[in-house]
């Protein structure tokens, strides 16, 4: 059997799921298009664009979620965040746009336009990723922070599941089995894997109480529940496929 050639996100939080396997690394948006271009058997790729599959196959056991606060996919903002006219997005990943999107319209009914760019370095910001870490760790205290992961919580009771080992078609025989066993020796392993981190106490941490990594009947209706608020946004077509874990 060949070894299946996998891509991954560059963050810290994926570390533990490609413990010890080999894969390129790319931010989100262009990690989806290649998997769609047929680069990977498999990939970990974000949940928005996993459902716009039309049959997704899904490793099932591990994926990258939150259960309450996530502190890498934030809103850094000014003013209180119903007082905040805009906000900057990042453009890297489609699956926390949307999950904002959703949070503003229905959650907290906050029409705050959402834009591509502002000359204005105070201007609220969506930052995902080691990105929102690096910032929490540096901002003055005028700045306030958004968790999205905490609202989507705090809404609907539900994890939320930010990226999923997405399967090809033509995956390798054994390679859902390959990443579960990579994920429990990588879960093992955190301790080791945060101490190359600048702040290994802050990293661990972080992979211990803010990253979810299990995949289990509440994470699966966390998915299922964004996939039902994105077809109500039009970001789905209502046909669109539900994910097949495997």
């Amino acid at each position: 059997m060949r070894a299946p050639r996998l891509g991954c996100v560059p963050y810290l939080n994926a570390r533990p799921l490609i413990h010890g396997l080999e894969a390129t690394l790319e931010v989100p948006a262009v990690l989806s298009r290649r998997f769609l271009a047929g680069d990977f058997d498999a990939a970990l790729i974000p949940a928005f664009e996993m459902l716009r599959l039309p049959a997704p196959r899904i490793a099932d056991g591990f994926g990258i979620c939150s259960v309450g606060a996530v502190r890498s996919v934030i809103v850094a903002h000014r003013h209180p965040l119903d007082q905040t006219p805009e906000i900057v997005l990042d453009p890297t990943s489609r699956t926390s746009v949307h999950l904002l999107q959703i949070l503003l319209s229905e959650h907290l009914k906050n029409p705050a336009r959402l834009v591509d760019r502002s000359e204005d370095p105070q201007a609220a910001r969506l930052i995902i990723g080691d990105p929102a870490l690096r910032f929490q760790e540096t901002m003055d205290p005028g700045w306030r922070i958004f968790d999205l992961g905490q609202a989507w919580h705090k809404w609907t009771g539900l994890p939320f599941v930010y990226a999923v080992w997405t399967l090809a078609d033509n995956a390798p025989a054994g390679t859902a089995d390959l990443l579960r066993q990579a994920a429990v020796n990588g879960l093992a392993a955190r301790p080791a894997i945060s101490a190359k981190e600048s702040d290994p106490a802050a990293a661990l941490d972080y992979l211990t109480h803010s990253i979810h990594f299990p995949i289990g009947p509440d994470e699966r209706a966390g998915v299922e529940e964004f996939r039902r608020h994105l077809v109500s946004h039009g970001l789905l077509p209502a046909e669109a496929g539900a994910p097949v874990y495997v």
